[in-house]
């Protein structure tokens, strides 16, 4: 057998040629750059499988095939009996009745009609009166008639000027937003208690009609700027300081298009607009030129208000307190004292309230000691031009 070049050692040993040897540089004894990589891929093979597994688990244990939901499905115990036909209650009877007739909504269906007042009150001017009232694209806007009718004097409720007792008037404001809510109102508190409605409530002629049919004067509030705006929203056709005289004078229209029959408007809000004298006196021109009376909330102590309305000749009628400012029995009663000493100091007071349950009860209290007290309750008309200056 012939000799191995490259074999060492053994007998032959010394015959070996010297220029043949095992060099450890040669190339083809590197391993290639793929096998360098082998336990790279090897890694990224079992992450790869991992994570499908995974998903794979995943998938099969959450989207369970129909095969799978009918085996369960079978397995779950069941029963069967015969079910006899429901039978309605009179109360259930009477119920659904009633939601055909505007009673309590359910979920899910359209919200429920106020109902008209039943109990007799002042009968007030019928609206919209046609020659008060002007057509536009946004829809009716009040004018002053060619006779020079103006809204806030027609659409009053009637009080005996001979009267000599001290004056109270009671503007419940934010009215229209919680049905329950203002339906206590209407149903409830005398007819003099004057009713001020947010512009975005639903069913807005509906509610001035049952207002009006019980005998309450109605205004509809004014969304105003407020000093902390924007954290405090009045809406989105809130008078703003940042607008001119002709968007806010656009806006109020929009707002003053949403009811009819009202005697004029309350701020709401506003502590940073009623402060400025340059956004205020074109709002109130507006209003006075439409023939509708104001009733400044007295937001910020610093309003504008009455002067530009005394300079207008505006119909005003501002408040002096807000008696559920703190809603507590404590707090509204001590208010409530305030507002009769007021009264008698002075010979009229105006007093704002919103249409909270225990601000209802109070007041249907306090209205019955009225007479023993020497003070009388009378509607927001009926107190204007009767403020002194401050």
């Amino acid at each position: 057998m012939p000799r191995l070049p490259w074999k060492r050692g053994g007998a032959d040993a010394e015959n070996d040629d010297p220029d043949i040897s095992f060099d450890e540089s040669d190339d083809y004894l590197k391993p290639s750059v793929h096998a360098e990589r082998i336990p790279l891929y090897a890694l990224y093979g079992a992450i790869g499988a991992t994570g499908a597994f995974i998903i794979g688990l995943f998938i099969w244990l959450h989207l369970p095939s129909e095969t799978m939901d009918a085996e369960i499905r079978a397995m779950r115990p069941h029963m069967t009996m015969r079910v006899p036909p429901i039978r309605r209650s009179a109360r259930a009877e009477k119920a659904k009745q009633d939601e055909g007739r505007g009673g309590e909504a359910k979920p899910g269906t359209s919200p429920r009609v106020p109902k008209a007042a039943k109990r007799k009150s002042a009968v007030l001017h019928p609206h919209p009166d046609p020659k008060l009232v002007e057509r536009t694209d946004i829809g009716l806007l009040p004018i002053v008639g060619a006779d020079g009718r103006k809204a806030w004097r027609v659409y009053s409720r009637p009080f005996n000027v001979l009267e000599k007792r001290p004056r109270i008037a009671i503007v419940m404001t934010g009215m229209g937003v919680s049905f329950n809510a203002t339906e206590s109102v209407v149903g409830v508190l005398p007819g003099e208690v004057s009713l001020a409605f947010a512009p975005f409530s639903k069913k807005l002629k509906e509610w001035t009609d049952a207002a009006r049919g019980a005998g309450h004067e109605v205004l509809i509030n004014l969304p105003m700027e407020p000093r902390d705006f924007p954290r405090s929203d009045p809406g989105p056709f809130g008078l703003l300081t940042s607008l001119d005289a002709e968007q806010n004078t656009r806006r109020l229209d929009w707002v003053l298009s949403r009811m009819t029959g009202y005697v004029g408007v309350s701020n709401y809000m506003g502590d940073r607009f009623t402060s400025s004298r340059n956004a205020m006196r074109p709002v109130l021109k507006e209003i006075e030129r439409r023939g509708l009376m104001f009733v400044d909330s007295m937001e910020s102590a610093i309003s504008t208000g009455p002067k530009i309305a005394d300079s207008l000749k505006l119909p005003l009628a501002r408040s002096d307190r807000v008696i559920d400012l703190t809603v507590s029995r404590s707090a509204i009663d001590a208010r409530l004292v305030e507002i009769e000493q007021v009264a008698k100091a002075q010979g009229v007071a105006v007093a704002l309230a919103r249409p909270f349950p225990v601000t209802i009860r109070i007041l249907q209290r306090w209205f019955r000691d009225l007479d023993e007290k020497g003070l009388v309750l009378a509607p927001i008309t009926a107190v204007v031009a009767k403020q002194k200056a401050r």
